[in-house]
Order: C-alpha cells, then sequence, then structure tokens
C-alpha cells in the first residue's frame, strides 16, 4: 500500500466536476478521484479548517465512533473497475478489526476528520495513477462553486449521468497530464477510453 495525503480538491475545467487529488510524495504520483459536489464541500470545508455552524455528517460520524469507542486505524482506496473506485475503511472496536466498504470521498472526508492515514493500493496508483514532474505544480480551475452549495445541503444520491460525467471530468485531467508530460501512449489510451464515455454520454 502508499500512503497518500489529500493535496487539493479541484474542479475540471470542461465538465465542471468536482475531485480529489491524492498525492504520494515519495514517488511523485498522483490519484484524481472524482467525486460529488457535496462531498467535495465537506474535504474542502476540512482542509481549509473552516467549521460548520452545526455538526455535518461526517463529523456526527466521528462524534459516534468516539463516543462508542472505535478507532478508525486508516482508510485504503483498494479497488479501480469500469472507472469506479472502491475504499474501505478499517475500524478497530473492543480489540477486533473490522472492515467497511465505502466510498472513496466518505473515507477521506471521514480520516481527515479522525487524522487517519490514507491509502491506495498499489495496483490502483499503477492503473490510474499520473505522475508529476519535479517540482509541478497541478493547475486547477478554483473550485469557488464549492462554497456555493449551502453546509446544511444534503447527500443525494448519483445518477447515472453524474457518475458518467465524474469519470469523464478525471479522465479530461489525466489525459491533459499525460501530454504535459510528454507520455503519448497512455494519453492514447486514456483518449480512447475518454471518447467511449463521451459516445455513450451523447446515446443516453
Amino acid at each position: 500500500m502508499i500512503r497518500v495525503r489529500v493535496m487539493a480538491v479541484g474542479v475540471e475545467p470542461t465538465s465542471k466536476w468536482p475531485f480529489v487529488l491524492l498525492k504520494d510524495d515519495e514517488s511523485g504520483m498522483v490519484l484524481p478521484i472524482g467525486i460529488g459536489f457535496f462531498e467535495a464541500n465537506q474535504i474542502s470545508m476540512k482542509l481549509e479548517n473552516r467549521e460548520p455552524p452545526r455538526p455535518m455528517p461526517y463529523d456526527l460520524l466521528r462524534s459516534i465512533l468516539e463516543q462508542l469507542g472505535v478507532t478508525v486505524e486508516k482508510v485504503v482506496v483498494n479497488a479501480l473497475a469500469q472507472n469506479t473506485f472502491f475504499a474501505l475503511i478499517t475500524l478497530r472496536v473492543d480489540g477486533q478489526t473490522l472492515e467497511i466498504d465505502s466510498r472513496p470521498s466518505d473515507a477521506i472526508a471521514l480520516a481527515l476528520r479522525v487524522q487517519a492515514p490514507i491509502y491506495v493500493a498499489e495496483e490502483v496508483m499503477e492503473e490510474a495513477g499520473v505522475q508529476m514532474r519535479d517540482q509541478e505544480e497541478v493547475k486547477l480551475e478554483s473550485p469557488e462553486e464549492l462554497r456555493e452549495i449551502p453546509a446544511e445541503v444534503e447527500a443525494a444520491a448519483e445518477t447515472e449521468e453524474e457518475e458518467l460525467e465524474k469519470k469523464i471530468g478525471v479522465l479530461r485531467l489525466k489525459l491533459q497530464k499525460a501530454v504535459e508530460s510528454e507520455n503519448y501512449e497512455e494519453a492514447a489510451k486514456i483518449r480512447d477510453e475518454l471518447s467511449a464515455l463521451e459516445k455513450r454520454r451523447r446515446k443516453s
């Protein structure tokens, strides 16, 4: 497993869909994961040390776990299938270890609040990670629109169309990075995958 940190929350310039960047500081690899607006808002708030006027779902979950004596040992982005990421939250309670399936966005938002380490499986980073050049900064479009979402908004179930937009947004970001790093073979693969998803979107 590769330990990562939350590098930033941004908005993919074309699709306007939010994503989170997880960075391995040792290798310089960055993993972009498309997330929902609510989750982006919650992660961004914690990164910027902004406090909501009242506890939000992840803050409430943290409080419940603390009251029950449950420790979040780590979260892991452990799988990638059909452009969808999966995660596990590892809990320690009464001397037992439990692993809970989770969306990466939920796992990351919780990990930031309980200061738990975040990891990415090596095979996931190898498949979906983007190599950054030394001293290179990721150019993100300002996520100011995330702040316009009321903190009290409740998470809504994502539609298939929204999920598709997330995947397209992340692939566009990966394509941009591949071209900038002159990795044209990887860029060609990403372009083909992106074309297939955009074709599917036009049909829907």
